[in-house]
């Protein structure tokens, strides 16, 4: 079952009253998920937590950028669950300013996962390796939602400065834009970005432990990496995220913070825009670009500075496009004209994720993206479908862009961002 296609006049004549039952559904749905996930406690060493599971079996820890879009989800239902979710990430910031990919509050990474887990030793509270940085703007766009908690900014610009000045000093390059050491970095694991750059090592492959190994040897260095020859790479998602948190950091307050993020987006442009294709692609380790279209190729649609005439053709030719991105049930993490294209579950018994299938991650750029350029319309759209297939489907972890199917984690916390994104277009 398609959703239904109709015109943005017909779809703006019957919004409110479409809106509102889709939003008291959705809003039902996201607290249900949301509560059933929460935990909160203290660690053996007396540090407080509360933060949201995407996933009790499949995901019992803390991730980074789920736990920031996580927390945009509570502040429409309760801002002091989200102050609490970012607070939490900041609780487990490392005195240099590291904030890991994963942060382990219930116990040690389980010794079944730990050969290709990104730890030093067993015993680390979180992993050694970053998610796209998201925090500055999670964090600034909380702070805009808790007037009754003025406290919470001054604190995020602190606590925002202090982790983008880590990044700064341990992975930018020369021109201000930061490199990744692993895929799952860049938090689409499995993208087909990096197939031919890793080969054999390309995750979930059993080379993929190989090279968690050889960048525990190096201490997860980046720069020693880069040395080495070894693989790393320039990711236009992180780079995307890294200026979001900049500008993020400037509605936090710091005077300093909004040149930075224009200068990243203006080293984004010059560096992984490619004017031919109309697409952002990422720089694998020699330099070269990788033209694979993904989905991260759409992602700086949601920067505020990015060059209008970018914007309309990311926007047009790639996003709108049916036989790309703009499938019955968008945004699939990969575009369906890539011959790596799978809609669906992609293999047994190695699954490898974003693919094809749609991602509640996909979902939230997008639609930031629509709206920062000025297409309200489409990102009304856009937030409607997702209700739709939610209320069809339920808070499933991603789903098949063609049929709608729901798959992977049953009740995953993260696609409650879709009651951030229709509250938003209702607004």
């Amino acid at each position: 079952m398609e959703p239904e296609r109709t015109s943005s006049r017909r779809r703006e004549g019957s919004a409110p009253a479409e809106h509102r039952a889709l939003l008291g559904n959705l809003r039902m749905s996201a607290r249900n998920v949301l509560e059933r996930n929460h935990r909160h406690g203290q660690t053996p060493d007396g540090v407080g937590f509360a933060y949201t599971r995407p996933d009790n079996d499949k995901y019992p820890d803390q991730f980074y950028w789920d736990s920031c879009l996580i927390a945009l989800a509570w502040s429409r239902l309760d801002p002091s669950r989200a102050r609490d979710e970012l607070r939490t990430l900041a609780a487990a910031m490392q005195p240099s300013g590291h904030i890991g990919h994963t942060v382990f509050w219930s116990g040690p990474v389980r010794l079944a996962r730990l050969p290709a887990y990104n730890v030093r030793r067993r015993s680390d509270r979180s992993t050694a390796t970053i998610q796209p940085p998201l925090l500055g703007w999670a964090w600034a766009e909380i702070a805009d939602r808790s007037p009754d908690d003025p406290q919470f900014r001054a604190e995020g610009r602190a606590v925002v400065r202090h982790h983008l000045e880590w990044l700064e000093r341990t992975r930018a390059e020369a021109d201000g834009l930061i490199g990744v050491l692993q895929p799952d970095e860049t938090g689409l694991d499995a993208t087909p970005t990096y197939d031919r750059a890793l080969g054999w090592r390309a995750h979930p492959y059993p080379g993929f432990a190989a090279l968690v190994h050889e960048n525990r040897r190096r201490g997860f260095d980046y720069h020693r990496a880069r040395a080495a020859g070894a693989f790393t790479a320039i990711d236009v998602l992180v780079n995307t995220a890294w200026a979001l948190s900049w500008y993020g950091l400037a509605r936090l307050g710091d005077p300093e913070a909004g040149a930075r993020a224009a200068d990243i987006v203006a080293a984004l442009e010059t560096r992984l825009w490619d004017a031919e294709h109309g697409m952002f692609f990422a720089e694998g380790p020699d330099r070269t670009r990788l033209p694979v279209s993904t989905w991260a190729g759409l992602a700086p649609l949601a920067l505020p500075g990015l060059s209008p005439d970018i914007a309309a053709r990311l926007i047009d030719d790639q996003l709108l496009n049916p036989s790309r991105f703009w499938l019955p049930w968008p945004v699939p993490s990969t575009s369906a004209e890539e011959p790596s294209f799978r809609p669906g579950d992609t293999g047994w018994p190695i699954r490898r994720y974003w693919r094809g299938p749609t991602w509640p991650f996909t979902w939230w750029f997008a639609h930031l993206g629509l709206r920062v350029h000025g297409r309200d319309d489409t990102a009304r759209e856009l937030a409607v479908r997702i209700a739709l297939l939610i209320d069809r489907e339920g808070m499933r972890e991603y789903y098949n862009p063609i049929s709608g199917r729901g798959l992977g984690a049953r009740h995953f916390a993260v696609s409650a961002i879709a009651l951030d994104l229709l509250t938003a277009s209702t607004d």
